[in-house]
């Protein structure tokens, strides 16, 4: 688990953090995994084994990932620097949202991942990492103003749906389609999915 672990794991640290000299990272990243280590470890790991045999991960662990904006590192590099600024957010554990890198946001990732568990992490993040990205890339700037908002600030969550009864999760041979109706006001979408990730207390979906 590391230093903020009261149970070190031998040779699990990455080579940056064990003295190998690396052009990558520089202080300020080094500084972002030291803040990192210590709010996922008092937030999430300290109890992830818990949580992964209860089978959830209570409301108040996600609230505080929202309230600290980490579950912003779960989007693509650059982040969405002008809506960010737009909604007054401005740095992600001191590390400027201008500022963001793919380094940081491996640094987030392994942190992430310490636990061991795939669970309780995912049950955070999945929904964040694949409901607001597609907005991103594809949704109209009237589409973006109504739901970005509230997505970005985690006010309202997503969940995924994507594995079928006979296509696993295999997305080459998924058969649920979407089409435009008569007018071209909506899609209108037929099929059968077999699980959806992160259901409890969401709103919205994002369909494969």
């Amino acid at each position: 688990m590391g230093t903020n672990s009261p149970n070190p794991v031998p040779f699990s640290e990455p080579p940056y953090l064990c003295g190998l000299p690396s052009p990558y990272y520089t202080e300020a990243h080094r500084q972002f995994q030291k803040a990192c280590r210590a709010f996922i470890w008092e937030h999430l790991h300290s109890r992830a084994m818990e949580w992964e045999r209860e089978g959830t991960v209570p409301p108040h662990v996600f609230e505080a990932f929202a309230k600290h904006n980490m579950l912003l590192p779960n989007l693509p590099s650059p982040l969405p620097v002008a809506w960010l600024k737009k909604l007054n957010i401005h740095d992600i554990l001191g590390v400027k949202v201008e500022d963001w890198d793919l380094i940081y946001t491996g640094i987030y990732l392994d942190e992430m991942s310490r636990c061991g568990l795939s669970g309780p992490p995912s049950s955070l993040t999945a929904g964040f990492a694949f409901g607001i990205p597609p907005m991103l890339a594809f949704g109209s700037r009237e589409f973006q103003e109504k739901f970005l908002p509230d997505m970005l600030t985690a006010k309202v969550r997503s969940c995924i749906a994507i594995t079928e009864p006979d296509a696993g999760s295999d997305v080459a041979n998924i058969t649920t389609t979407a089409e435009k109706s008569a007018d071209g006001k909506y899609y209108i979408i037929n099929g059968e999915k077999k699980w959806y990730i992160l259901v409890p207390g969401v709103q919205f979906t994002t369909v494969h």
